[in-house]
């Protein structure tokens, strides 16, 4: 049985509350949860919600892109290359159009495979040799393609859960960092925080003074030490909040005003 994530420790507590009856088959792969005669089912962490289409899209990073930009919803620009040795027969995005597109985000960008998810397979690259070592990197390791993006450094990234049109959560995810207490070196800290992805170029010898805030990681992934965060700013939560909707129904125009 594989060690039991956060995830899970929530659904547990939930099915608890709410006197669910939850099983696990498959090695924990599959979570069975049961009440009233029905049965549903958690497969790794994908819930009985949405349809196959649905969950394909949304498990390839391009094809996400792909859907939304086809409907003027504003999205951050991707460019796809795919695998010679696995997708021969798709349009021929090799590394060399991988290297204008580089240049062209100010040569410093993010490499990821399209399937990839909880943050693997996510590079951030500054030059064209390590560029282009990333991607062979990930068909060697049979990816079928990866994505090329330019690198936003940003504070926060927002998530909305919508169910049946409804805003059920909206929070906020604070990339890795730690707090500064006046003795304790940079590597201490991030030591006594048991953060496992840092900066390459952190000064690991430096004292943080009290309450000084230093980013350890540029990744605002959850299961890389990012933190959810509900306080939101009444006026930005509403505006996020209206986007995630309108993006849900489609309503093209409304969205792209912001």
């Amino acid at each position: 049985m594989k060690k039991q994530s956060d995830f899970y420790k929530l659904i547990e507590q939930l099915c608890f509350e709410k006197k669910i009856k939850m099983r696990q088959a498959s090695f924990g792969y599959i979570t069975e949860l049961e009440k009233n005669g029905k049965i549903r089912h958690i497969v790794g962490e994908s819930l009985e919600l949405n349809s196959a289409s649905s969950y394909k899209i949304a498990s390839d990073k391009f094809a996400t892109y792909a859907v939304i930009i086809q409907n003027n919803i504003p999205i951050i620009k991707h460019n796809m290359i795919f695998n010679p040795e696995t997708r021969i027969d798709y349009e021929d995005n090799d590394i060399m159009k991988a290297m204008i597109w580089f240049e062209d985000y100010g040569e410093k960008a993010i490499l990821k495979a399209n399937n990839s998810s909880e943050g693997k397979d996510v590079y951030l690259v500054k030059d064209k040799n390590e560029l282009k070592n990333k991607i062979i990197e990930c068909f060697m390791n049979h990816k079928d393609s990866v994505s090329i993006c330019p690198f936003y450094k940003i504070s926060y990234e927002y998530r909305v859960i919508i169910l049946d049109g409804e805003v059920l959560l909206c929070y906020k995810k604070e990339k890795p960092s730690i707090m500064g207490d006046g003795k304790s070196t940079v590597i201490e800290l991030i030591e006594k925080e048991k953060i496992s992805n840092y900066y390459d170029n952190l000064n690991f010898e430096y004292i943080p003074k009290i309450n000084e805030k230093i980013e350890v990681f540029w990744k605002h992934n959850l299961s890389q030490g990012a933190k959810p965060n509900l306080e939101i700013d009444i006026d930005k939560k509403e505006r996020i909040c209206d986007i995630a909707i309108r993006a849900r129904k489609g309503d093209r125009n409304q969205i792209c005003k912001y």
